[in-house]
């Protein structure tokens, strides 16, 4: 499975966390692949609107000693891309921060 990170949503966060970016991206990449193999049960939906005509979907996801942190991402045949990494585990501000990163 081939995963591409957004430069858009997701700078910040790796700026924010510079020196565990290797093991973000390794942690984000097994976790989306582990969650496509079981059927996305973890997954809801990020947003109504599309991206490309895909589905965005958001899941939170344990980054170690960084803790906690959810992850927008769409899924097309074996490609993911990661549109949004943030730290607010609240789903009203997720959705609301992630709203700004769409625009």
């Amino acid at each position: 499975m081939q995963i591409k990170f957004d430069e858009r949503g997701c700078k910040g966060f790796f700026k924010k966390y510079n020196k565990q970016v290797p093991l973000i991206k390794e942690l984000i990449e097994k976790a989306i692949i582990k969650e496509i193999a079981i059927g996305m049960s973890k997954v809801k939906l990020a947003s109504r609107k599309r991206i490309n005509g895909q589905k965005i979907y958001e899941f939170r996801l344990n980054l170690g000693t960084i803790g906690s942190a959810r992850i927008a991402f769409s899924v097309f045949k074996d490609k993911a891309i990661i549109y949004f990494i943030s730290k607010d585990m609240e789903k009203a501000s997720f959705s609301k921060a992630f709203e700004k990163v769409l625009r």
